[in-house]
């Protein structure tokens, strides 16, 4: 199997593990700060034990090379992971990971206000007409349309795009174990805000499938990608969690997205694989 058809692969593989996580939040309905509670502690556990296998005894000299810039990374972790859980729990699956989908856009933005990196013409552009999509969206009146909701995924799509921008600062450094402690953190403060949830067996065992082991795979997955793809088609593969979460939310929970959130989201997801593919094709290496 050649190099890229093994990114591509893996990638493709991990987003289709992440896809049930919006369905799994929706599916316990319960307080959010009492699943995160849970939901960090188990993430970090499973990330740890994935990176101590994959780094051996090198793992705390991995996380000291992340220094300060792996503390912001853990930071915007937790604050992008609280804002996702909160704005499924208000606003629905289709919303948030709607919104959430922009986050790309958002951090080619920060990169370029803080790292000085070039912002294509049709980035602007993109950003423009996704900004469009997400107004479409925020102003939708439809029963279980939540303003708070909606508010808490465009601060989790920015904290997001925070996280890769201060990844992307240092390139030659991994900042996934910085995931630990901002995974640790959630956890802390899903226990004093929320504390411990009332959930059936089935529940407890759902919430411990997907965050404890379906996350972290999902995660080390995605970010294998960049090894031997581009961050162009890592960002296009990425797209399929906005399809795939709203659908398997809509097929066993029966939560069917409103008119103007469709047409909200088709504006985003259009131009983000517009956006995409351009990216793509530019990328490509030239024949002759």
């Amino acid at each position: 199997m050649q190099d890229r058809q093994k990114g591509l692969l893996l990638t493709a593989f991990g987003v289709l593990v992440l896809s049930p996580d919006a369905l799994v939040l929706r599916w316990l309905a319960a307080d959010a700060m009492q699943i995160l509670a849970w939901r960090g502690l188990l993430m970090a556990v499973g990330l740890g034990l994935l990176l101590a296998w994959r780094y051996r005894g090198e793992l705390p000299a991995a996380a000291r090379r992340c220094g300060w810039t792996g503390l912001g990374c853990a930071l915007c972790y937790c604050v992008s992971t609280i804002g996702f859980v909160q704005a499924i729990s208000l606003a629905g699956a289709a919303n948030t990971l709607l919104i959430l989908s922009i986050a790309p856009l958002i951090a080619a933005a920060l990169a370029w206000i803080f790292l000085g990196e070039r912002l294509a013409l049709r980035t602007l552009l993109a950003i423009l007409i996704c900004v469009g999509g997400v107004l479409l969206i925020v102003a939708d009146r439809s029963p279980g349309n939540s303003l708070a909701g909606n508010a808490w995924a465009l601060a989790a799509a920015t904290l997001l795009a925070g996280n890769f921008t201060l990844a992307r600062s240092r390139p030659a450094v991994d900042m996934s174990p910085s995931l630990v402690p901002g995974a640790l953190l959630v956890s802390l403060l899903g226990f004093l805000f929320g504390g411990h949830p009332a959930l059936s067996v089935p529940q407890w065992a759902g919430l411990a499938f997907m965050a404890g082991l379906l996350l972290p795979l999902a995660f080390t997955l995605i970010q294998l990608g960049p090894r031997w793809i581009s961050g162009t088609e890592v960002g296009l593969l990425l797209l399929l969690e906005v399809v795939l979460g709203p659908l398997w939310v809509w097929w066993l929970l029966g939560e069917a997205p409103s008119r103007q959130v469709l047409l909200g989201g088709g504006l985003i997801f259009l131009t983000l694989c517009g956006h995409s593919l351009l990216g793509w094709r530019r990328a490509a290496p030239q024949p002759g």
